[in-house]
């Protein structure tokens, strides 16, 4: 997990930089290109809008998270003046390419 700030911390600020300075986001984040990489998802219900019984229809709002290990961004605490969480802002690292469809059947 990635949290913290960056701009007030020289230690995060370093270990910022150091970790993102040969990061690439389009490359999916395994050793060797033949590696399985793990995308866990967790839908969690954020609301219960409508239930329609006779239609068999229940409306929702709902939170997807999800969760990957990216080896490339793992660090020793001791060597960033023991910084163990720092925000990185999603758009800057890997993503999985996932797309939820919203389908009556």
């Amino acid at each position: 997990m990635v949290h913290g700030a960056v701009a007030g911390n020289p230690d995060a600020k370093r270990l910022y930089d150091d970790l993102l300075s040969n990061y690439n986001k389009l490359v999916r984040p395994v050793v060797n290109t033949t590696d399985v990489l793990k995308v866990c998802i967790k839908l969690k219900l954020s609301q219960l809008i409508d239930v329609n019984l006779k239609n068999q229809i229940m409306t929702t709002n709902l939170w997807v998270e999800q969760s990957w290990y990216d080896y490339k961004l793992r660090w020793e605490p001791k060597e960033y003046g023991g910084v163990h969480m720092l925000h990185v802002p999603s758009d800057h690292i890997w993503r999985p390419d996932i797309v939820l469809y919203n389908k009556l059947t």
